[in-house]
């Protein structure tokens, strides 16, 4: 062998050395550990870990096999920063379960890790098992079942019609109605998902009731309510009937042609006086035209040009229903065989009420009781500014400035006792004309809503009243002195 190859031979024999001698060295250092821990022997692993999820918690089982010593079971979380114990008490000496739940989790994905421990610090091979912590994310996406329409019967019952629950709705137990009824009692009511209609007792309307579904989670130990739905209470509403429907005339109502024309006429009896008297009573018989015998509308005597007309504008009309109500909306037809938009039918009117009307036996005198009701607020355009403007749907009416000075009444002086500080307005309206054309010009539009009737919505006074008073103020669409109307029909709660 060469010198050369021969060093060589020696370098690569001292590197085996070396290597062989650092490996002893290692190999003698983890003994020493497993020396230092003395003798560790594995015992049996946690088995059928199953996991459920709960509301800022999570619920486990498992099985620990018959080995008499383990004496815990560890669990741990969040790379092994947060533990639990779970001490095991033999109830048999086989196979046994055993559970717990953990508490106080934030919402999220875990992974968890099961360790058995005996007395003597030997532990078992660590089982991983993932699991999920629900929390206010879920129940905020929980859905609720959905209401097709809440509505208040005859009855007085309240009705909820529900949807179907559909098919994909595997979690939803039932629905829950929460409220306090009428009586202060708080009821709870369950609906099961086949469910289609509930009645509730003993509700007003405006009462609120509080609606949630019941789920439970797939892999849940516990329910989960979905977040509460606020649902008011509504109206019942249908047509007020008119067969109870009376004129209840007070001092400075229009009482022509009925009673008879004079300004006392109130005090008179309220009796129709038959074929081709066009009374008050004609706005609630069902028509809307001027027939020859039927005289189906309103007709007030016109007194344009009278400077001393015993009624003037604000012209008021006074109704009984006849039966306490909360009123909703009101329909007006006009007299509707004349052109749309045209003659003595009303522009501008408002509509006032009340359930207690005060009568002459209230006041100190009668002057006292006629002043009360003769005296009205009307707060409205000035018919002149009115027409000056050139606003829509304007009268090109001479002598226009002259009409709208004798018509328009003038505020009362301050302090004058007056009926409307005691009944309520419940609407402030005005008949719009769709086309915008000037006076006695019209579309199909204009004389399909004549036809048809104008709806009004009132204002919720949140009363029930009886007595309604009708304010038609200047100008009618004529600018005459002299009322028409057809038809009211008034709709609301009467049960």
């Amino acid at each position: 062998m060469k010198k050369y190859n021969f060093i060589k031979f020696l370098t690569a024999l001292c590197a085996v050395t070396l290597c062989i001698l650092y490996a002893c060295d290692n190999m003698n250092t983890i003994h020493e550990e497993y020396v230092d821990r003395g003798e560790t022997l594995y015992i049996g692993v946690a088995d059928s870990i199953t996991v459920r999820s709960g509301l800022n918690k999570i619920g486990f089982e498992w099985k620990i096999n018959a080995d008499p010593r383990i004496s815990k079971t560890v669990i741990y979380w969040n790379q092994r920063n947060n533990k639990v114990e779970v001490p095991v008490e033999r109830t048999s000496e086989s196979e046994m379960w055993l559970s717990t739940v953990v508490n106080n989790l934030e919402e999220g994905e875990y992974i968890f890790e099961f360790e058995m421990h005996d007395n003597k610090g030997n532990i078992s091979k660590a089982i991983e098992i993932s699991g999920l912590v629900l929390g206010d994310v879920y129940i905020e996406n929980l859905r609720s079942r959905g209401i097709k329409e809440i509505s208040k019967l005859v009855t007085g019952d309240m009705q909820i019609s529900w949807e179907p629950v559909s098919a994909t709705a595997v979690t939803l137990l039932h629905t829950v109605v929460e409220y306090i009824n009428k009586n202060d009692e708080k009821q709870l009511i369950e609906i099961p998902n086949d469910e289609t209609v509930t009645l509730l007792e003993n509700l007003e309307t405006g009462d609120i009731v509080d609606i949630y579904a019941v789920h439970m989670p797939e892999n849940g130990f516990e329910e989960f309510n979905s977040l509460a739905r606020k649902f008011t209470m509504p109206k019942f509403e249908r047509e007020i009937s008119k067969s109870r429907f009376v004129a209840a005339f007070k001092p400075g109502d229009n009482t022509t042609p009925h009673p008879g024309g004079g300004i006392n006429d109130w005090q008179k009896p309220i009796t129709d006086f038959g074929v081709g008297q066009r009374s008050l009573a004609k706005i609630w018989d069902g028509g809307t035209r001027n027939n020859t015998n039927g005289a189906t509308i309103l007709h007030t005597e016109d007194q344009s040009g009278n400077a001393n007309a015993p009624f003037k504008f604000p012209h008021k009309f006074t109704i009984d229903l006849g039966i306490p109500a909360t009123l909703s909306r009101i329909r007006l037809w006009a007299r509707v065989d004349n052109g749309s938009f045209s003659g003595h039918s009303p522009r501008f009117f408002e509509v006032w009420a009340t359930d207690a009307p005060k009568e002459i036996d209230d006041f100190a005198s009668q002057a006292d009781f006629e002043t009360y009701y003769r005296t009205t607020y009307v707060v409205q355009k000035n018919p002149a500014n009115y027409v000056a403007n050139n606003e829509l749907y304007t009268d090109k009416i001479s002598n226009f400035d002259s009409r709208a000075l004798t018509f328009l009444a003038p505020d009362p002086a301050p302090g004058i006792n007056n009926w409307q500080q005691d009944w309520k307005k419940i609407g402030d309206f005005e008949m719009t004309k769709p086309s915008g054309l000037i006076y006695n010009q019209r579309n199909d539009a204009d004389n399909a809503i004549w036809t048809d009737g104008q709806e009004f919505n009132f204002i919720d006074i949140g009363l029930r009243v009886r007595y309604i008073r009708l304010v038609i103020k200047f100008p009618n669409w004529q600018t005459t002195n002299c009322i028409n109307l057809g038809e009211i029909t008034l709709y609301g709660d009467d049960i």
